[in-house]
């Protein structure tokens, strides 16, 4: 189905459209740096692959949704702390959440009704910013949604086994490597490179293939050791995350992937990509047809202790110090 872009039409047009109810798309994405071998609009192209998919998922349930036409209201080229690199925008939280509230203010101005918010970007921060966004819109009367949380979401606890089938092209002990690892598998690794080569081949250079493994790194010294002293439970669990997203940047030369991008093949995103449409389809469903709420940011948290991103930002790290 060929996509409409809403805020292409004639203003006549896009409000008779909104006003039909059909649910608008609206992704949020920085332009980042993923490695030598992706795409600096790496997670825009992601984030339009799982909506085209999403919406033919809604299509197929029949009814009301049958006749939704694929609507896209841009894509705000924006991100709270992207991975450093060359290319990469650095934009605060402050930054970021306003322009979400505005454009989800704008659109149900325009009188919009449904909306689904897609990114492909981890930061729990720039996650928070967008349901900063979602509040805007709830307020309004707009039904809305921004399923990626629940990717977020299973990363903190993920099961390696459900993705068995990812690595079966895998030899052991590679095989093992890459689903252990999968959980801090954070930017540009096995996983993210084999979902863009799914969506988007042709954004991908044919160097994935000789790029060496990511480095092991462990956990920030100083966030590990706060970890320690916590209790077990969710926050501490979050805190182990943050750790070790920590760990992976405190490398040396930096080299901005993780895992083993060299593995990632189309069939490996493709099982990635459908475990995350199911986790998508059951709550934008409730979203957008019935009584749901939507989902739930991780890390709450972070937006007060880092008094409103004023103290969070991605590390400066010179290009002299990375691997490019």
């Amino acid at each position: 189905m060929i996509p409409i872009e809403l805020l292409d039409l004639p203003h006549v047009e896009a409000k008779r459209l909104a006003a039909t109810g059909v649910p608008v798309f609206l992704t949020v994405n920085p332009v980042e740096y993923h490695g030598p071998h992706l795409s600096l609009h790496n997670d825009r192209l992601v984030s339009r692959g799982l909506a085209r998919d999403l919406h033919a998922r809604l299509i197929a349930r029949g009814g009301e949704a049958a006749t939704w036409p694929l609507v896209f209201a841009s894509d705000l080229e924006v991100g709270v702390e992207p991975c450093p690199g060359p290319g990469s925008r650095q934009l605060s939280y402050a930054v970021v959440r306003d322009v979400v509230r505005e454009t989800c203010r704008a659109l149900a101005e325009l009188g919009v009704q449904r909306v689904v918010i897609l990114t492909f970007h981890g930061a729990p921060l720039h996650n928070l910013a967008i349901e900063a966004g979602l509040a805007v819109l709830r307020k309004a009367g707009v039904r809305a949604v921004a399923p990626f949380n629940l990717v977020m979401q299973e990363q903190l606890t993920l099961d390696p086994s459900e993705f068995k089938d990812a690595v079966k092209h895998l030899d052991e002990p590679l095989r093992t490597q890459i689903l252990e690892g999968l959980r801090y598998d954070f930017h540009a690794g096995f996983f993210e490179t084999s979902v863009t080569l799914h969506y988007a081949p042709q954004a991908v250079s044919p160097i994935y293939k000789e790029l060496p493994p990511c480095p092991a790194f462990g956990d920030d010294r100083v966030t590990a050791g706060i970890h320690r002293v916590m209790p077990a439970g969710v926050f501490a669990t979050e805190v182990r995350f943050v750790s070790r997203a920590m760990g992976w940047m405190n490398l040396r030369p930096f080299n901005a992937y993780t895992s083993h991008p060299a593995l990632a093949t189309p069939e490996a995103g493709a099982v990635f990509a459908e475990s995350m449409l199911d986790k998508f389809e059951a709550p934008t469903v409730a979203s957008l047809l019935g009584s749901g709420v939507g989902t739930q940011p991780i890390m709450p948290w972070l937006r007060f202790l880092s008094l409103g991103g004023r103290v969070a930002k991605a590390p400066h790290i010179p290009l002299d110090q990375m691997r490019l």
